[in-house]
Parts: C-alpha cells; sequence; structure tokens
C-alpha cells in the first residue's frame, strides 16, 4: 500500500481481471498489505507509531446498491454513501454549535464518540471519557484554559453567532464538515472568527462526533493568507503522485525523502491524531475487483475510529509494488497511466499560521489522458520547528469511480 508519513494523498489500486490465478495472488498480497494500507488511507505512514490497532473486519452493514456495476467501487453517485452520512453529519455539527452557543458542556459531550480528539493548537487533546471532557474541558471550551501555557480561554459573557456549514466528505460511515461561526465580547465587539472542522462516523451503529480540529482568527487576522501552506502541501502532494506515473519505484520506496515528497518529517515526538473509515484504498480495490465492494463498509463491533499517534523514526523496508499498482490501477476503464493532485483551488479550506485544514486526494488517468477515478481526502496540516507537515487525516473516499458508468 502507498503511503507517506507527510501526505493525506494515497495513489491507490484498482482494476478488473478475471484470471483466477492473478486474482488469487492478490488476495494474498491484500492480506499481508491490510495493516499498512489502513495506515496510509488515513496519512499515517513511516515514522508514526499507531497507539491503537486496526478494528477487525466484520460483515458489511450495507446492501449492494443498484446499479453499481462488476469492478467497481461504491462511489457518490449512490445514495449509501450521503444519505445517512450528510443528514446526521448536518444534525450534530448544528447540536455541535447550539451547545456551545449555550456553554452546554455537557451537552457537548452527549455528541461525542469516545475516545476524542480536538486540535486547538498544533497538538491534538485527546479524551477517553465524558466525564474527563467535563471536569477537564478543553481550554477554548473553559473560562480559565491554561495561562501558564499560553492556552487561549473563553472570555466570560461572550456569544457566538452561526455563519456556516458545509460538507466537504461522506462515505457509508462518515463525513467531515465545516463549521464557521462568529464570537463577540458580552458588549458586542467582534473577538474572532472560527473554522471547525468535524469527524462525524457511525461506531455500532451510534452516529457522534470522533474529532474536532479549530482554527481561530482573531478580530483583524479574519481575512489573512497563509501561501506558504498552499505551495508546502501543492509541491509536496505533486512530487509524491507524479512518481507513480514515472514509475519511479526506488523513490516510492525510499522513506527518506517522505517517497518524493522530500517534505522534511516533522520533530519526532509530534502527537497526531487521525480518523480512519476502516476501509483502506487496496481492501476498495481489492473487493470491488471480487465484486464485493461493500465489504469493507462497517459499523457492527466497530468501537472507534480515531487513531492517535506519535512521529518517530522511519524503520523498516518498504515495497511499493509498483507492478501490482499499475496492473490493477486503471479499474475497468483502461490502462493506468498517471496521477495527478485533485484539481482544487485553494486545496487549503482554512488555515493560520501554524495550522492549515487541507482538501486532498487525486485524479487518475489512462495514458490517453482519459479519467479513471477521482479520491478525495481532508487532512489537517501543522507547522513546527520551521516546517510544514500532516498532522493527521479525517478520512478518505472513492469520490467517482468510473468503472460504474456505462459507455
Amino acid at each position: 500500500m502507498e503511503n507517506n508519513n507527510n501526505l493525506q494523498d494515497k495513489e491507490v489500486t484498482g482494476n478488473l481481471n478475471q484470471d483466477q490465478e492473478a486474482t488469487q495472488s492478490r488476495r494474498e498480497f491484500f492480506r499481508t498489505a491490510s495493516l499498512v494500507g489502513a495506515m496510509g488511507a488515513i496519512g499515517v505512514g513511516a515514522g508514526f507509531t499507531p497507539s491503537v490497532q486496526a478494528q477487525p473486519q466484520s460483515p458489511s452493514s450495507f446492501a449492494k446498491p443498484d446499479g453499481l456495476l462488476p469492478g467497481g467501487q461504491s462511489d457518490s453517485r449512490f445514495p449509501v454513501s450521503f444519505e445517512d452520512s450528510v443528514g446526521n453529519g448536518l444534525r450534530l455539527t448544528m447540536a455541535f454549535f447550539t451547545a456551545l452557543n449555550q456553554r452546554d458542556l455537557e451537552g457537548i459531550a452527549s455528541l461525542l464518540h469516545f475516545p476524542f480528539a480536538i486540535y486547538e493548537d498544533i497538538e491534538p487533546l485527546v479524551y477517553q471519557s465524558a466525564s474527563e471532557f467535563i471536569n477537564n474541558p478543553p481550554p477554548c471550551f473553559s473560562e480559565t484554559g491554561n495561562r501558564a501555557l499560553g492556552q487561549r480561554a473563553m472570555l466570560p459573557g461572550s456569544y457566538d453567532m452561526l455563519e456556516g456549514i458545509n460538507v466537504h466528505l461522506y462515505c457509508p460511515v462518515g463525513g467531515v464538515f465545516s463549521l464557521k461561526f462568529k464570537r463577540f465580547t458580552p458588549d458586542g465587539h467582534k473577538l474572532m472568527e472560527c473554522d471547525n472542522l468535524l469527524s462525524v462516523t457511525n461506531n455500532d451503529g451510534r452516529w457522534a462526533i470522533q474529532l474536532i480540529s479549530t482554527i481561530f482568527h482573531e478580530a483583524g487576522y479574519e481575512n489573512n493568507t497563509y501561501p506558504d501552506a498552499e505551495v508546502a502541501y501543492r509541491l509536496g502532494s505533486q512530487g509524491y503522485l507524479s512518481a507513480f506515473g514515472y514509475r519511479d519505484e526506488e523513490l516510492l520506496n525510499d522513506r527518506s525523502n517522505g517517497r518524493g515528497s522530500y517534505e522534511p518529517s516533522l520533530p519526532l515526538g509530534t502527537r497526531t491524531a487521525s480518523v480512519s473509515f476502516n476501509y483502506s484504498p487496496r481492501d476498495r480495490t481489492n473487493n470491488a475487483r471480487n465484486n464485493e465492494p461493500m465489504k469493507g463498509w462497517v459499523t457492527e463491533g466497530v468501537t472507534s475510529r480515531l487513531r492517535v499517534s506519535e512521529v518517530s523514526e522511519p524503520s523498516g523496508e518498504y515495497d511499493t509494488n509498483l507492478d501490482q499498482f499499475v496492473e490493477l490501477a486503471g479499474g475497468t476503464v483502461g490502462d493506468y497511466g498517471y496521477t495527478r493532485i485533485i484539481p482544487v483551488e485553494p486545496l487549503v479550506i482554512h488555515a493560520t499560521h501554524d495550522k492549515a485544514h487541507v482538501m486532498g486526494g487525486y485524479w487518475r488517468y489512462t495514458p490517453a489522458g482519459v479519467l479513471i477515478s477521482e479520491t478525495r481526502s481532508v487532512g489537517i496540516r501543522i507547522r513546527k520547528a520551521g516546517n510544514w507537515g500532516s498532522g493527521g487525516n479525517l478520512g478518505q473516499v472513492t469520490h467517482h469511480d468510473r468503472s460504474n458508468s456505462k459507455g
């Protein structure tokens, strides 16, 4: 599984081949690569040590949608991807803002999955239970914060006004939503604007919020731009993805240069948090090839989708298995040619001087420039020790798989 410790955009695989012997060998490959694939899907790779193990895969909770063709992955055209996830995500985002507006910590806690993580600054705070959250709330929910650490506190008597809610990512088991609100002093002077990302997931039948990242813009800083956040992310992603088209397996196997991104690693010990939908890109591809595309969309028995990690020294060897990738990557559309970063401008959804929320992903093409598929992800980038790097990921989906398109 393609993996990089500084990027959220992971090139993945997908094709349809009826040759029985080849299919069996692929099954063996995917068994050995499944853990690495799950890490790649959430932007955690060499240099990161997961604090928890991936959830075991249970039988799918979702029926194969009508119209899904042999060899195709379930993409965003099917209601199973958006009907429940977007509806529940918007409901929970609105409920979160309402509780925040009313300064209701118990109300906020009732909307969360535990363990729960929140980025106020550049590293996450992690809470194991509702009581821990209520008794020691994040500084921005508290009127005291932690002054010794220079943390932001909530001004007594301040109030919040909703500015907007957006949908950025969705799939059968989760979604990513943004919330913008303005905060005012008790006498009506604007304090700041707040941009929030919320990861909403279905864990064992319950929809709740698993991770939040907040970017604060004090009054006067609302319209500041941070081109370094955009440029660093674009250059790193483009360098990594282009190595697949150039068939440069040596570069992709080299962890010392970020597998083609040339992004320096974040300092050792940097804590990160991500949400995984527990259905890795290679598993999605392999299951589609075997006409079991819904197999990995699982809610039953999944107690948490949060992955908390620390940056560590890279260890072990990495095998991109580029021949395997090239053979699989075209789906049923055609031969794989090359990959381009997702054509979104800007890639940065929200940013400040040391943290950015980014839209990630890639479009894959045949050698003739015919679109094969579109993959999307949403991530958190942080700037630490002078460099930007991946602070975590909120999920990745196959947004558009043309293997499902007739003609």
